[in-house]
């Protein structure tokens, strides 16, 4: 399987299907999306070897209760799809994602549903020691999710439990030759009698986070409701400070739409969603190139991006300074 390179502005993958094809943004800038650091405490967790039984529990970080920290490695693709057909992958599938990662499968799809159940899952988790139990009821997850609390939603919620379980997923980090596996929850029980559920999640999760990972605004989230497109740009565009263009067809093959569906029904989808990410203050402005086909948008970066923004233009700076200067004799 061969990645796109970055100055292919056509970013076609001649003879491979579109719906399995890692995909690479058109370069506006010569930036690299941007990640969330993570903290000195996740950077010593990385850096033991060996984890003894008299040895400091790893964990996730304790972000606010307004959002919902993500590995970037799973908004950045067709990982969580928009699609609510759910394919059987028999072997690992190698599916759609940005340059510089390789997502594979085995088993049944995710959509945005579970994606909703996992941010949910993940967010009961932090602060947690991995490894620990996460005890809820599942009324209570059904109501933070906004879903009903009848027999229907409760047994969606059993599926999609399971889904994350079941469903292997290998995430390889090309550059640093590094990789995830596994099931998203490492294991999970119900207690009938009081209607609770019981997640754990392993410390192999830790990987996904170090490798940077994106606060999602919980309620901005929440006001898109089944419109899975906006859901998955808003996540997608969440991850990045300042995001690259991309044409339209690369973001329908990233978002994991039906590769049969016109281009041009999508565009008019396409539209409409990030019209809706505006309207909730997700975007500030969105264009679509008339010419290239090019979608750009703007957007507020969060406080630790902006952070990040304005360490990056001091080593820029400091660089650009320290470079020899041509034409002028060095003493």
């Amino acid at each position: 399987m061969t990645f796109m390179n970055e100055t292919d502005m056509t970013a076609t993958n001649a003879g491979i299907p579109s719906d399995i094809s890692p995909v690479t943004p058109v370069p506006r800038r010569r930036r690299a999306p941007t990640v969330v650091k993570s903290t000195p405490a996740v950077q010593a967790a990385k850096s033991r070897a060996v984890k003894t039984d008299n040895s400091p529990q790893m964990g996730l970080d304790l972000w606010p209760d307004t959002v919902r920290g993500i590995p970037n490695a799973a908004l950045r693709g067709s990982l969580f799809s928009i699609s609510q057909i759910r394919p059987t992958a028999k072997k690992r599938e190698l599916i759609a994602a940005v340059d510089g990662i390789e997502v594979r499968v085995k088993g049944e799809r995710f959509n945005q549903s579970d994606l909703d159940v996992w941010e949910e899952l993940i967010h009961l988790a932090r602060g947690k020691a991995l490894g620990d139990r996460v005890q809820f009821s599942s009324n209570a997850l059904l109501k933070a999710l906004d879903r009903g609390t009848g027999g229907t939603q409760h047994e969606q919620l059993a599926e999609d439990i399971m889904r994350l379980r079941s469903t292997s997923v290998e995430i390889r980090w090309v550059k640093e030759g590094k990789r995830f596996a596994g099931g998203l929850i490492s294991e999970y029980f119900y207690d009938e009698n009081l209607q609770a559920y019981v997640v754990v999640f392993s410390e192999k999760m830790l990987k996904l986070f170090s490798e940077g990972y994106t606060r999602v605004d919980w309620e901005q989230r929440k006001r898109l409701k089944s419109n899975n497109l906006a859901k998955w740009l808003h996540a997608f565009y969440s991850s990045h400070a300042e995001p690259f263009d991309y044409k339209v067809e690369t973001i329908r093959d990233l978002c994991g739409s039906k590769s049969d569906q016109r281009l041009t029904d999508f565009r008019k989808q396409l539209r409409v969603a990030v019209e809706k990410l505006k309207s909730i203050g997700a975007l500030l402005e969105w264009k679509i190139d008339p010419k290239s086909d090019l979608v750009s948008v703007r957007k507020k970066p969060s406080a630790s991006q902006a952070r990040h923004l304005e360490k990056r233009k001091e080593r820029e700076n400091n660089a650009a300074f320290n470079a020899p200067q041509v034409g002028f004799e060095q003493f």
